[in-house]
């Protein structure tokens, strides 16, 4: 798996709130994929294109509940739209660490767990957010093809 360090300008999202038990992977794609059709509909009713795919970010490591926010990734503009249930919030300007997860979901900790060894290999300082952009359409694609973009930014 190649991991690489990549720099961004800030980066805005609108996004849903959502929250899982941690270990249960039925739960988690429940969670997440309510708050992708609400987001994706905000940005329908608004006519707000949206600049990726499906994405969640993650703002503090998980204990038995996993928190996260559901969304896209819009301009400034739009996301100044966000009203009621959907927020809006960017990703920090800086670096990230990013890899290429290639397989079914729940095998996203392999790879997390890749960046974060990387890391310490590195001496590199992880911190929060962490965010996963995927690429392709689980309802299209086979799970072990499911490509997903993990990024974990750096200090």
């Amino acid at each position: 798996m190649d991991i690489e360090t990549r720099e961004f300008e800030a980066q805005h999202y609108i996004y849903i709130d959502g929250s899982a038990p941690m270990m249960d992977g039925a739960a988690i794609a429940k969670a997440m994929g309510a708050g992708f059709g609400q987001a994706f509909g905000f940005l329908q009713q608004n006519g707000i294109t949206p600049l990726s795919a499906p994405m969640t970010v993650y703002t503090e490591m998980p204990g038995e509940q996993m928190t996260f926010r559901s969304g896209f990734l819009v301009t400034q503009e739009d996301a100044s739209k966000a009203s009621g249930d959907v927020k809006a919030d960017q990703l920090p300007k800086g670096k990230a660490l990013h890899a290429i997860h290639v397989g079914p979901y729940p095998e996203l900790n392999k790879t997390h767990g890749a960046i974060w060894g990387h890391a310490k290999a590195e001496g590199l300082s992880n911190v929060m957010p962490v965010w996963e952009i995927y690429i392709d359409d689980p309802e299209e694609t086979a799970p072990q093809a499911l490509r997903t973009e993990v990024y974990h930014a750096l200090a």
